[in-house]
């Protein structure tokens, strides 16, 4: 009989663990959502920051008591209960990934041949286009990758942010390289204002 997988607990990704100059811990920016910790007796800022940056990807708390150096079990897991309550962290069960993520390369050039080439060999479904006309779904595609152009056609923009596909920019300009801004559709601002 196969013996239950023990949830594993993830601090959100996007936000930043940082060492402040009062020997705290702070968990985000964002002052209203921020989460300050101080460290327990027998324990370190910088060892306790260390512990909250792996929990970035998915851990099992056998694994954070592992690298918990000074933390007692029943510190650490009132530690993690709290960060999951305050909302910064999740507690989940273990899952498979359904499917790697899916990326299209838009352009015609020699940027998006390295971009397409690059990106094969990551793990990705990588696919790619170069034709103005190109519609791209959801369903199709995690992320647009758009480069060799200078300016991207307003009507491929309008047609991924309608279709609420993640793009990032990606190009040359005077022998140096821009990536980004990243435009998550109705998250963050679109190309039309960069």
């Amino acid at each position: 009989m196969a013996q239950p997988t023990p949830p594993l607990y993830a601090l959100d990704p996007a936000l930043p663990v940082l060492l402040r100059p009062d020997g705290s811990v702070q968990v985000g920016w964002r002052p209203r959502r921020a989460v300050l910790i101080r460290p327990p007796r027998g324990s370190n800022a910088a060892g306790l920051a260390t512990l909250l940056r792996a929990m970035h990807s998915p851990v099992p708390m056998s694994e954070l008591q592992r690298q918990a150096g000074g933390l007692s079990d029943r510190e650490l897991s009132d530690l993690v209960g709290q960060l999951v309550t305050a909302g910064v962290a999740t507690r989940g069960p273990w899952q498979r990934p359904t499917r790697s993520a899916s990326i299209r390369v838009h352009g015609r050039g020699p940027l998006s041949e390295l971009l397409f080439e690059g990106l094969r060999c990551s793990g990705a479904r990588v696919k790619q286009s170069n034709q103005a006309h190109a519609a791209v779904t959801a369903a199709e595609a995690d992320l647009v990758v758009l480069s060799d152009n200078l300016v991207t056609d307003p009507r491929m923009l309008r047609d991924l942010h309608s279709q609420g596909v993640a793009h990032l920019a990606v190009r040359v300009r005077d022998g140096i390289g821009l990536v980004g801004p990243l435009v998550v559709p109705g998250v963050t601002s679109c190309l039309d204002y960069y």
